[in-house]
């Protein structure tokens, strides 16, 4: 019996340099692209993850930030930021995925697989800083 091989497809994000990879099985990794995948079984249905660079306050300046989630393959998923802004969306099969750079701030998502109700303002991804985690060294910059 010959073991079929699992089709591997990547995308490596330019500004945080993270990697997404997704294998034929639905299995998906995300890390920085220096580092090995370690596979985790398919993203949950309507699943939404939020990555920083940095803990909200930690740093003086900006960081990048990314979302990533599930969706339906032909779904319409877009980004907006808190400050008005637009940011591009990426598709890896089921997988959405986005990046950019800023001082900490609300990702609102609009999916269209998603109830109307739950469009733009329900659907946000927080970059808190975690309670156990001392006071941030630069409070300007810990806007949640």
């Amino acid at each position: 019996m010959v073991a079929e091989k699992l089709v591997v497809e990547k995308l490596v994000l330019e500004k945080s340099r993270v990697a997404v990879s997704i294998r034929s099985d639905g299995s998906y990794s995300v890390a920085p692209a220096s580092r090995a995948e370690i596979w985790h079984d398919r993203l949950e249905k309507g699943a939404v993850i939020g990555i920083g660079e940095h803990t909200p306050g930690d740093v003086e300046g900006e960081s990048w930030w990314v979302v990533y989630g599930q969706s339906d393959a032909g779904a319409d998923v877009t980004v907006r930021l808190e400050d008005g802004s637009h940011v591009q969306v990426q598709r890896i099969g089921d997988i959405f995925v986005s990046e950019w750079v800023s001082l900490p701030q609300r990702a609102l998502l609009y999916r269209s697989d998603r109830p109307v109700e739950s469009q733009p303002t329900n659907l946000s991804v927080l970059f808190a800083r975690p309670r156990f985690m001392p006071k941030a060294p630069f409070p300007e910059n810990d806007r949640l």
